[in-house]
């Protein structure tokens, strides 16, 4: 293999004359960037191409000594090196502006109230610092779904200043770059994982215990990384992994599925100790149909902890990165426990079980079957039709779904459907609503105990129409809502998620307010035939309530990107207070995805799984606005 080596690299000198260092040692930070030449990154690229091998860069942290003139990076620092990453493992656009808009994303989810307090925030890395000279446990990172270092620097913080040295493998995918959830996309993560073992074993004095630590999606490739190389590896410690296949998403349990099938995915051959550390808080109506878990398929020396109160994202440092007092956090316990299991099994030290803090956690020895809290897994499957009571012609795009969960459908243009549903949905409410028609609501169990197959008729219902007066005064043209067209960020539909919805509030300056135009910002499109229907609502405790149109709003974009533009002013729309407006995900081939320009600046957005969810808010305001008059 040949290894074109871009930046200098470190150098552990093992030696019996080295001093003794006194623990905790500083944690130094470096980055490496290299090509591994045994793989081809950009297809159908010259040699001459810098992209033409696959590039891998290395995040370092290790024992250092420190000398007066050393400074430590910026937190800005290391998520600067995601941006320019990303222009260079992407040459088909442009990146610039990435990193603010990204501490903008980190700052939204923590609630804090300027995004500059992280830009300035210092670690406690000292860069290019003098590497302590002796050889020490290398220590893998694999970051999440197309995750980078910033994600976890606290934790190899903690980890170098007890002896360890942590290389980072970020979560890059097939070229351009962007990972995906399937086989090739865990396989690139898991080859430039193998890629830096070599590397740093040929080029530094390591001893050779090898540990890794996988987050969320990075968990997977780390088991499968074990599975592939058994003889490398001595322990794994999995935060919130993926490597529970829970199923009930259809597009990604055919995804996941191929990844088990693979030749290289044989659980047994792990020979390493394996520790899982779980979340406790999951979505009430999270319910999968079934679960599949590596752990149980692991022969060897295994463990599972669940983290009292945690959740998925506690197992970042970004949970803690505006905390005062981050004792007894979550992530202060997931850091203890990850530190002490591998100070444990690569040096021996023997006190990890001796200090699991009992008060914080749930202790498993065995993983269990069904780790997010046994539900039902009998599946079932509800088909139906809608149809007009009068003229018993089919309707097309009626909301079904469950009341109060995160589990619905549409009809299709033919008014049919189809629900996956499990035991546990017997004694739901199913309702079935559109505009124009009276909703119905049907007891699951009343219809499974004499069809599977729904024939359900819609009453026309009575509208009212409200009177337009005219107004004779120069009206004043005014575009509300959020113009953002960030190219970075987004609020996200799949076709698995048919009835979601996505909304924002808008404040009117006046009344009554005329709504002309309704316009969004695609950014990213793989629906050739991509259909929503605009939705208003008026405002309840502070969420959408009752839907004021009288008359679906379709908007069929198929494939498009950029701006979309719907003409309201046919529709006659007059609002005399704050409203919601937003999309519903109507039709969409299978396996696509169409993503809406995000900011951070904005008040943020609403959405819902299903057409009789709950509402949730999410910090990122996705870009929708609407030309209003008064």
């Amino acid at each position: 293999m040949r290894v074109i080596v871009v930046t200098a690299v470190l150098i552990f000198i093992n030696s019996s004359t080295t001093p003794v260092h006194a623990q905790p040692y500083p944690a130094g930070f470096k980055t490496i960037s290299a090509y591994d030449s045994s793989r081809t990154y950009k297809p159908n690229s010259p040699l001459s191409d810098k992209l033409h091998f696959r590039p891998v860069d290395i995040d370092l942290w290790y024992p250092a000594d420190v000398a007066s003139s050393d400074t430590t990076a910026t937190f800005h620092d290391l998520v600067h090196l995601f941006e320019k990453r990303s222009n260079f493992y992407d040459d088909t656009k442009r990146y610039d502006g990435l990193t603010n808009e990204l501490l903008q994303y980190i700052c939204a989810g923590l609630d804090c109230k300027d995004y500059n307090i992280l830009k300035k925030a210092r670690t406690h890395s000292y860069v290019n610092a003098k590497p302590v000279t002796q050889s020490f446990p290398l220590i893998l990172y694999l970051a999440g779904f197309n995750g980078m270092s910033y994600e976890n620097y606290l934790l190899f913080e903690s980890l170098a200043k007890n002896g360890f040295v942590v290389a980072s493998v970020s979560s890059i995918g097939a070229y351009p770059g962007n990972m995906t959830i399937d086989s090739l996309g865990v396989y690139e993560q898991v080859n430039d994982a193998n890629f830096v073992i070599d590397h740093l074993t040929k080029t530094h004095v390591l001893s050779n215990n090898i540990g890794l630590i996988g987050y969320s999606w990075g968990g997977l490739a780390s088991a499968i990384l074990a599975m592939t190389e058994p003889n490398k590896i001595k322990a794994i410690v999995s935060l919130d992994g993926s490597e529970q296949f829970v199923s009930g998403n259809p597009e990604e349990d055919e995804k996941l599925n191929r990844i088990r099938e693979g030749s290289f995915f044989k659980p047994e051959a792990i020979r390493a100790s394996f520790l899982y550390l779980d979340s406790d808080i999951v979505e009430v109506d999270d319910s999968p149909d079934s679960s599949y878990n590596i752990a149980d398929h692991i022969l060897g020396d295994k463990c599972y902890l669940k983290i009292k109160h945690s959740k998925h994202e506690d197992f970042s440092s970004l949970s803690v990165m505006t905390s005062e007092d981050r004792i007894h956090s979550p992530y202060d316990v997931i850091q203890g426990l990850t530190v002490n299991y591998l100070l444990d099994k690569l040096k021996g030290s023997d006190s990890f079980y001796k200090k699991i803090p009992t008060e914080e956690v749930t202790e498993h020895f065995s993983q269990p079957l069904l780790a997010k809290g046994g539900k039902s897994t009998e599946k079932m499957l509800l088909n139906g039709i809608v149809q007009d009571q009068t003229t018993h012609l089919p309707l097309p795009y009626v909301n079904i779904g469950i009341l109060n969960k995160d589990k619905g459908t549409t009809s299709n243009l033919k008014g049919e459907f189809q629900l996956h549903l499990l035991d546990s949905n017997l004694h739901d409410t199913l309702r079935i609503s559109m505009i124009g028609y009276e909703p119905r609501e049907i007891y699951l169990k009343d219809v499974f105990q004499t069809q599977k197959k729904l024939n359900i008729h819609l009453r026309e219902e009575t509208v009212e129409l409200k009177e337009i007066g005219i107004i004779d005064k120069k009206l004043i043209t005014k575009v509300l809502g959020n113009k953002t067209e960030s190219k970075f960020f987004g609020g996200k539909f799949a076709s698995s998620d048919l009835g979601s919805e996505l909304a924002i509030r808008i404040k009117i300056k006046n009344i009554p307010t005329y709504l002309e135009n309704f316009s969004f910002n695609i950014s990213y499109n793989t629906a050739d035939t991509a259909t929503f229907r605009v939705n208003i609502y008026d405002i309840r405790n502070g969420l959408p309530c009752k839907n004021i149109l009288t008359r679906d709003i379709i908007a069929r974009v198929n494939n498009r990107t950029d701006r979309i533009d719907i003409n309201l002013s046919d529709y006659n729309i007059v609002v005399n207070d704050d409203f919601f407006i937003g999309l519903q995900w109507l039709e969409g081939r299978h396996s696509s995805a169409v993503v809406f320009s995000s900011g951070f600046a904005n008040k943020g957005t609403y959405y819902r799984k299903a057409s009789q969810a709950r509402w949730k808010k999410y910090p990122m305001g996705v870009g929708f606005n609407v030309t209003a008059k008064y």
